[in-house]
């Protein structure tokens, strides 16, 4: 099996970093070293349409969260961030009719806006809508500040039709607890949980049929065949930004349902509103297998996640779906050659010999 760190270069439309320039400069940080530090410039910031490197974006916040010692600067940039800043694809959330259809048009249209990414709204059975978001590139770890951000980009868009006092019900985050917690419960006013096997809101949705101040659907329309062009176009020349693929799709289900072991055909299928034999012939089109994607997902999450110093063996077998440890170091094994102690052994030599070059 290919190793899963060597993915394609992930990107995200320059329109994410609006107004990073003044808010890392009013944080103490001095901008342009930190975008030097992280592989950018500051001019690469000056057009919304343009593409940026992904893992430089992540590196970006996290590079100025050490150099202004604010181990929470992704939170408080995301919780300022309003959608209009996000470009077209904010716009195309402001634009829906109604709250709810503003987070189904973010879930469905982000992929356009940033690529190697998982966004998908879920209707829970308890009356609650989840807005799941995860970066999919195993090879990009430093994630935190990113996720935090987009969390509060998120609650943002639902803010412009449910009012300033709207809070989740919960916010999950797929890193663990970072010191100063608390503030991430005076971000969100809302339950924090961490070490979740994606980023996600919770919120009900009874009260979501309030429509949106700016809805205006031939606007919407625009704005929509704008980012689906735009996408277009740097997918033809080279860029990472389309539309996720039915692999990506699939990929995305199964790792949300790792931990829970919601993850089989049957229940991938279910999801996605659709027979099991539908789904294994759709796959069959594409010459593709349920198992070998199965096993893919879990190859590169127990990548990603043997890459962070926080989870040990058995946290993160247990949140692959694995019920023994030695299960998990048998598959990993058979996957890489290595047990997973000695890929992360050699992962942390790699990184320590790329810092001292």
């Amino acid at each position: 099996m290919s190793d899963p760190m060597q993915s394609p270069t992930s990107g995200v439309l320059a329109a994410a970093a609006t107004g990073v320039e003044d808010f890392i400069t009013s944080r103490g940080g001095d901008i342009d070293r930190i975008a030097g530090r992280s592989g950018l410039s500051t001019g690469q910031f000056a057009l919304p349409t343009d593409m940026l490197d992904l893992t430089a974006y992540c590196r970006l916040f996290e590079e100025a969260a050490r150099e202004t010692q604010d181990g929470n600067l992704g939170l408080w940039f995301g919780q300022q961030f309003q959608p209009e800043m996000l470009g077209l694809v904010g716009y195309i959330a402001l634009l829906s009719a109604t709250a709810e259809d503003a987070v189904r048009n973010l879930a469905s249209h982000f992929g356009y806006h940033q690529c190697n990414t998982h966004t998908q709204l879920i209707e829970q059975e308890n009356g609650l809508l989840r807005l799941e978001y995860a970066i999919q590139d195993p090879s990009i770890t430093q994630r935190r500040h990113d996720a935090e951000l987009t969390m509060g980009m998120f609650c943002n868009v639902l803010r412009h039709a449910m009012g300033e006092d709207w809070v989740p019900e919960a916010v999950l985050f797929e890193h663990h607890q970072p010191e100063q917690a608390h503030e991430h419960r005076d971000a969100f006013q809302a339950d924090i949980r961490f070490g979740h096997v994606t980023n996600a809101l919770l919120f009900r949705k009874a009260g979501l049929e309030r429509p949106m101040p700016k809805a205006n659907a031939n606007m919407l329309e625009i704005m929509r065949a704008s980012l689906i062009s735009l996408s277009r176009n740097h997918h033809s020349n080279g860029q990472s930004a389309s539309a996720p693929s039915l692999k990506e799709q699939i990929a995305s289900m199964i790792r949300a349902g790792l931990a829970e072991r919601c993850c089989t055909l049957s229940d991938i299928a279910q999801r996605m509103n659709m027979p099991a034999w539908t789904l294994q012939r759709r796959l069959a089109q594409f010459n593709l297998s349920f198992g070998t994607l199965l096993e893919e997902v879990r190859y590169a999450e127990a990548c990603r996640q043997l890459g962070q110093a926080g989870p040990d063996m058995g946290e993160i077998a247990l949140a692959l779906g694995y019920t023994e440890t030695s299960a998990f170091s048998r598959a990993f094994r058979k996957w890489s050659g290595l047990s997973p102690r000695a890929w992360r052994e050699q992962q942390l030599i790699k990184a320590t010999l790329l810092n001292a070059g």
